[in-house]
């Protein structure tokens, strides 16, 4: 069955389902979670749609039935319509509202005519209570996208951006469109959850949607290792069935609490757990890089004085920084290091005069003078691996310097999960 221009009747004498072209159409409403307050801040309305003979449709699938056009437009202003009243019978009065709004009635509404502040004034529902979603990776017209942000912005929603990650998405986009909120896609999600490097390039992107002045939503969240995930990246708002599946009425608020409540008890107790096994499994290393500012204390040159630490597994090198962050000689490199002598990083070797003042390593060390630190795993510019780096800034004859040692993640994480 397809809807057209020929078939474009709607029952809007009930509130809570329309039949429109022969598809009865329903709300269901996901809770959106904030972390900060854990309780749900904001409902997304999704439509549900079944045919004649009860067949349901998916909403993808519902509007592929309609040509683009102002068939398209009605479908959409209509499911818009059947999820502001449908919201309204809950008597929320502070949570957001988050609407979608397909890609094409987006771009091409302007042309069928104003709607959508009409008919949320004949609601009452105010704009600022309204979060319009859009998918950004489905436009291909950047301006027209552009433009339909600004005339939601205009109105005072909110302005979502759905599904970041998946498709052509990019940061370009973000960083002119000005989005209030993310939602982060839910394959990125599952990746976050299960594998460790996406887990731990996640923390940087949330780091980056904050800097762009966005909140940031994890949605299809369906385990309790990615609802962690989300919480350990610093997002803002949560969203999937771990938490709350779509129905036509808000979940009972002392289960959300429960739930909370002991999601944050396991994020504690899983911090606590991962702090313990990282710093037991750093001990060694730190006790001989220790050992080694004790030697050249002692007087001993620097390449004996380092030995027992290059012999220590999974060290690749270390070296000595002065104070204004320049290195003092060669790196002394492990005989296990085969990074060494690769040709191809040639032009990226360290050495007498290279400069570290900008690198965390030193300037945390040379901050907290006698305190070893450890650094987040990043991709060394001497070899092509993640490594963590060890340093400790302490006084020698020659003033404050600063002793570091690079340290092979990818082997340490193998042996320990609490470096995963």
């Amino acid at each position: 069955m397809n809807i057209d221009a020929g078939v474009l009747s709607a029952e809007e004498g009930r509130l809570g389902e329309i039949v429109f072209a022969g598809f009865s159409l329903s709300s269901s409403f996901q809770p959106i979670y904030s972390l900060a307050h854990r309780q749900a801040v904001a409902y997304e309305g999704l439509v549900r749609a079944a045919d004649d003979r009860g067949c349901e449709l998916t909403p993808p699938e519902l509007f592929m039935k309609a040509p683009h056009g102002e068939p398209r437009v009605r479908l959409d202003r209509l499911c818009r319509r059947l999820h502001v009243g449908n919201f309204l019978r809950f008597g929320e009065t502070r949570s957001w509202l988050f609407l979608n709004v397909d890609p094409y009635v987006a771009t091409e509404g302007e042309h069928h005519g104003s709607f959508f502040a009409r008919m949320l004034g004949e609601h009452g529902l105010p704009p600022h209570r309204v979060a319009v979603e859009l998918i950004e990776a489905g436009v291909e017209d950047e301006q027209r996208l552009a433009n339909a942000v600004e005339y939601y912005r205009s109105l005072g929603c909110l302005i979502a951006i759905d599904d970041f990650g998946a498709g052509h998405s990019n940061f370009d986009r973000l960083w002119r469109l000005r989005p209030d909120v993310v939602k982060i896609d839910r394959e990125m999600t599952r990746r976050v959850g299960s594998e460790p490097l996406a887990r731990r390039m996640f923390s940087g992107i949330v780091q980056l949607m904050h800097e762009a002045g966005a909140l940031v939503c994890v949605e299809g969240i369906e385990t309790e290792a990615e609802a962690l995930c989300a919480i350990d990246a610093g997002a803002d708002l949560v969203q999937g069935f771990f938490f709350a599946r779509p129905a036509a009425a808000p979940p009972a608020g002392d289960e959300s609490r429960r739930l909370f409540a002991s999601l944050f008890t396991d994020f504690r107790e899983s911090v606590i757990n991962l702090q313990g096994r990282r710093l037991d499994r750093m001990k060694p290393y730190i006790t001989a890089l220790t050992a080694v500012v004790d030697h050249l204390y002692g007087g001993l040159e620097f390449a004996p004085a380092a030995q027992p630490l290059l012999e220590c597994d999974h060290v690749q090198r270390c070296y000595l920084i002065a104070a204004d962050g320049s290195q003092i000689g060669d790196n002394l490199e492990a005989a296990r290091n085969p990074h060494a002598r690769d040709p191809r990083l040639d032009p990226m070797r360290p050495g007498a005069g290279t400069n570290w003042q900008t690198k965390p390593y030193f300037r945390r060390a040379v901050e907290s003078p006698g305190k070893a630190q450890v650094t987040r795993p990043y991709m060394s510019v001497t070899g092509p691996k993640l490594c963590v780096t060890l340093s400790l800034a302490f006084k020698s004859r020659d003033g404050m310097q600063v002793l570091c040692a690079d340290l092979d993640f990818s082997e340490l994480a193998g042996e320990d999960s609490g470096f995963a």
